[in-house]
């Protein structure tokens, strides 16, 4: 074979060669897009799929919602009712800020429902109103700043100057303490009597009564 015709051999094969080449990058080019296309429509059923679960269940989530709401709601109205919560806070604002006689007021009235105890004439009728006045006499020292922890610690750093028959207040205390640790403890009437009097005399001194 001639040298000429040897020369030309290899540049046929070369054009013969880069068609197929580029028929398979088409093919795997094609092969991807497919695939992506595949994927991306996957992606959106997918989706299309959660949306219409959670527009299903919309409905049930809200009612879930709410009833959560409503226990956490009836939670804190019985937690306010039970511990007398919002009535504290509102005597407490009243008395600081506005300056009104709203403790006043609610000892009076505890003090008639003390009342009513002792004309009862049963015995734990008249503890109970032993009990109510001491507790009142507590709020009350406490409202004037005198600070403790318990009415015993009060009546400690108050001065005779202060409070007249500081003596007969504590008996009266005292009285108080039996009646609340001593299950076995026999209230006389007329013992009770005069312990109710003393609180009545020294919640008067201190203008709580009228």
């Amino acid at each position: 074979m001639p040298d000429n015709d040897r020369g030309k051999m290899p540049r046929t094969r070369r054009t013969c060669v880069r068609p197929i080449k580029m028929n398979s990058q088409n093919q795997t080019i094609n092969i991807i897009r497919s695939q992506s296309a595949a994927a991306i429509q996957k992606t959106h059923l997918l989706a299309m799929a959660a949306s219409g679960i959670y527009i299903s269940n919309l409905t049930l989530l809200q009612a879930g919602s709410a009833i959560i709401s409503a226990i956490l709601i009836g939670c804190a109205i019985y937690f306010i009712i039970k511990t007398d919560w919002l009535k504290t806070r509102v005597n407490r604002i009243q008395d600081v800020v506005l300056k009104t006689d709203i403790p006043k007021k609610e000892a009076q009235k505890t003090w008639a429902d003390i009342q009513k105890h002792f004309f009862a004439g049963d015995e734990n009728d008249l503890k109970i109103a032993i009990l109510e006045a001491d507790k009142v006499l507590d709020d009350a020292l406490r409202s004037a700043g005198i600070t403790g922890a318990t009415l015993g610690d009060r009546l400690k750093k108050i001065k005779p100057s202060q409070i007249q028959d500081i003596d007969a207040i504590w008996q009266a205390h005292k009285l108080r303490n039996q009646i609340a640790h001593e299950n076995d403890f026999k209230l006389k009437r007329d013992l009770a009597e005069r312990a109710l009097g003393v609180y009545e005399k020294t919640l008067r001194d201190l203008k709580v009564l009228d």
